[in-house]
């Protein structure tokens, strides 16, 4: 029988973008290279200064938006025609459907405002936009972005000099026992499972230079996210490990490779774990015993005013309110409100309830607040950006950092089961940032001059 001349296409493949004329594309970016070389140079410096204070705290981060949104606004009679092939790619129109169905669900949601807040944190994803006409730049953007986290590591060794040696002004605010340096704990956590996600692969499957780099990274990045105190952290970096773990071993081709990967994994995990227990001092170990309390009385005697015990009562308050409201959800913002009515309800006043404003679940969170249609935009999401990610294009980097956009996407992911990230400005700014070098079209860069 002759071989089918038509194959099956995937049902996935309209993820790809194939409907972007890459030639055509490609002549837009080789047009402003030609016209504006030095706007380019400037617009890939600011873009790069931008990655590299994605680390920093909040304020310098919103800042740092500004040179660079400027910079887009000044040269856009420059690069129009390459931003023609940016918004027609999967991940911008559902971020477009997301941002419409959260603005309509303002309409139903019973604490608008609030929800105006959490929805405006998709004001990040402009920083796309913005990077687009520097693009064919992104491994430069990718080792600042990189380098931006690692810096912000030092707000963390600042914080244990300062408590060391009675040094003040550079002790940051944090609850007793923790160090996140300029970073909240939780979303300290959350950054660094990120991190960690750009570093092991060059850890692991990288080459020379890029595997020892990576190698530090990972070291550095593993004692951070203990210092955190973040136990959410702590487990998504573990299953992170143990996944990169099993991938090299498939990666390897034979069963033999993917039992060793995984039994190095679980190995490198308990060293890492132990090593935290041994050195994090009392603190660590306070914290551990400190969740063993606390989902024991909140499952066996109901105590949910506790820090777990509120997020697991969050969890469930999630659960039902999608089963009340499982088309419309209860709206941006309405969560809160919706569980202190339940409460009411039930005769129980809310305030002798420790009550949050999301459900420390992306998941269950978005369920909660934009129901089925929410769920749906960002599942699609979700497999967009990741399989953007996993396709290797020239341009995207040094061996094993290539591949970090992707981990570190999945790290995001993973740490998503204890805190909503796309919510939070902070982790929603490196979500921007991890898309935008994770689109299904990326250029190649651009030909060396004769």
């Amino acid at each position: 029988m002759a071989p089918d001349a038509h194959p099956p296409r995937s049902p996935l493949r309209w993820l790809d973008a194939p409907w972007i004329d890459p030639a055509w594309a490609i002549r837009a970016f080789d047009r402003q290279l030609a016209v504006d070389p030095f706007g380019l140079r400037v617009h890939t410096a600011i873009g790069a200064l931008w990655c590299l204070f994605l680390g920093a705290p909040i304020s310098p981060s919103q800042l740092a938006g500004i040179p660079l949104a400027a910079a887009f606004l000044i040269r856009i009679h420059r690069h129009w025609a390459t931003f023609l092939r940016l918004i027609i790619q999967p991940p911008m129109l559902l971020i477009l459907l997301w941002s419409a169905w959260a603005a309509l669900s303002l309409l139903w949601s019973p604490d608008p405002s609030l929800g105006f807040d959490q929805a405006s944190s998709v004001r990040w994803f402009a920083a796309i936009v913005c990077l687009w006409p520097v693009v064919q730049r992104r491994a430069l953007l990718l080792a600042a972005m990189t380098i931006g986290i690692a810096l912000g590591q030092l707000g963390q060794v600042g914080h244990a000099i300062g408590t060391a040696f009675d040094v003040d002004w550079l002790v940051r605010p944090r609850l007793p026992g923790r160090n996140s340096g300029w970073w909240f704990p939780v979303v300290g956590g959350s950054i660094l499972t990120a991190a960690l996600g750009l570093h092991l692969p060059a850890a692991v499957w990288g080459r020379g230079k890029w595997r020892t780099l990576g190698i530090a990274g990972c070291l550095c990045t593993i004692a951070g996210i203990a210092a955190t105190g973040t136990r959410g952290a702590w487990i998504a970096s573990a299953a992170l490990v143990l996944i990169v773990g099993v991938a090299a071993g498939w990666r390897a081709a034979r069963w033999r490779g993917l039992a060793l990967a995984c039994a190095a994994a679980t190995l490198l995990i308990v060293v890492a774990g132990t090593a935290a227990w041994t050195l994090g001092g009392q603190s660590l170990r306070d914290r551990v015993s400190l969740a063993r309390v606390e989902i024991t009385s909140a499952l066996r005697d109901g105590e949910y005013n506790s820090d777990t015990g509120a997020r697991i009562a969050m969890a469930g308050w999630a659960v039902a309110a999608f089963a009340e409201h499982p088309l419309s959800g209860t709206g941006s913002g309405g969560y809160r409100r919706w569980v202190e009515d339940r409460l009411r309800s039930r005769g129980i006043d809310p305030a002798t309830r420790s009550i949050h404003d999301h459900a420390h679940n992306a998941l269950l969170h978005t369920a909660a607040t934009a129901g089925l249609p929410g769920l749906a935009i960002a599942a699609a999401f979700i497999v967009c950006v990741l399989r953007g990610a996993a396709r290797r294009q020239p341009g995207d980097g040094p061996p094993g950092y290539a591949d970090g956009p992707f981990w570190a996407l999945l790290g995001l992911l993973l740490v998503s089961a204890f805190d909503v990230v796309h919510i939070n400005a902070q982790t929603s700014a490196l979500l921007g940032a991890l898309v935008f070098f994770s689109l299904p079209w990326r250029p190649p860069p651009p030909e060396p001059a004769a």
